[in-house]
């Protein structure tokens, strides 16, 4: 990477617990990070779990110039143009699993994902903070109802529960779907092969940037593929260990501006 310059990097950031706070804020460094590292030629983005509808408000403050990475990896959208790049879906069996989760566990909290909207399949006081920390447009529907083509499937609960729910749905068959735990009270099944750091070499193909290129942070499990995938990637304080020995970089927490902490870094190293 010793021919590396701010100019050729691209920089994939997730959004909640990395680049944007529990309360929902972009610390003010963050933003003059990104804004600083865009004007020097960097191309920035990020990857988040969210639908798009879900990343508007953030897209606005950060202004990324590129495609951002939505679902967990399975949706690439343009902002600018409203277009989607690049997508894929849960197969029509995923309905089976929200149907045994509901069987078994009455009391998790089921969301499902279709292009812009959420339904809400199963309510809890889980499901209506999640909904509204997301800024999303909800629907009331039953399993029967949900629309086809879904891009995720998300339960919510405490961590213990989820745990169950988890190595219950690990025993069955799914060909087709993947699991990953975004939050230790959310749970998510998404299209088998998905991941952020998948959807970000697909990114960076489309925008003719060599994968040997790609810098990534993140927080959390959903982001283990990501940093994995990236050339150099970095974590922020409050991730768990076992992510921490993954990453490149250790850096401040959240809170105090972790991507502008990442950023800094490689400001030094290639600018």
């Amino acid at each position: 990477m010793k021919d590396l310059t701010l100019k050729s990097i691209l920089l994939v950031s997730d959004l909640d617990g990395t680049l944007v706070t529990d309360k929902k804020i972009i610390p003010a460094r963050n933003v003059e990070a990104v804004r600083r590292f865009t004007e020097k030629g960097g191309v920035f983005t990020f990857a988040t779990g969210r639908s798009v509808m879900g990343t508007l408000k953030f897209s606005q403050q950060v202004m990324p110039n590129a495609p951002i990475i939505t679902y967990n990896g399975g949706c690439i959208y343009d902002v600018e143009k409203q277009e989607t790049l690049w997508s894929t879906f849960l197969p029509p069996s995923s309905e089976q699993i929200i149907k045994e989760v509901r069987r078994v566990f009455p009391d998790v909290g089921i969301e499902v994902y279709s292009s812009q909207y959420v339904y809400a399949v199963n309510r809890n006081e889980y499901t209506k903070n999640h909904i509204s920390f997301g800024d999303l447009r909800e629907f009331e529907r039953s399993v029967d109802e949900i629309p086809e083509n879904l891009n995720k499937i998300l339960f919510s609960c405490d961590s213990d529960r989820l745990l169950e729910v988890s190595e219950h749905l690990e025993k069955l068959d799914h060909q087709g779907c993947a699991y990953v735990f975004s939050a230790p009270i959310y749970f998510e099944v998404l299209p088998d092969s998905v991941s952020k750091g998948i959807a970000a070499q697909i990114l960076a193909d489309i925008l003719n940037i060599p994968h040997s290129n790609i810098m990534a942070i993140g927080d959390y499990y959903n982001d283990r593929e990501l940093l994995e995938t990236a050339a150099f990637s970095a974590v922020p304080a409050g991730a768990p260990d076992d992510l921490k020995q993954i990453a490149d970089l250790v850096v401040g927490s959240c809170d105090d501006g972790a991507v502008a902490d990442f950023i800094e870094h490689l400001e030094a190293k290639y600018e």
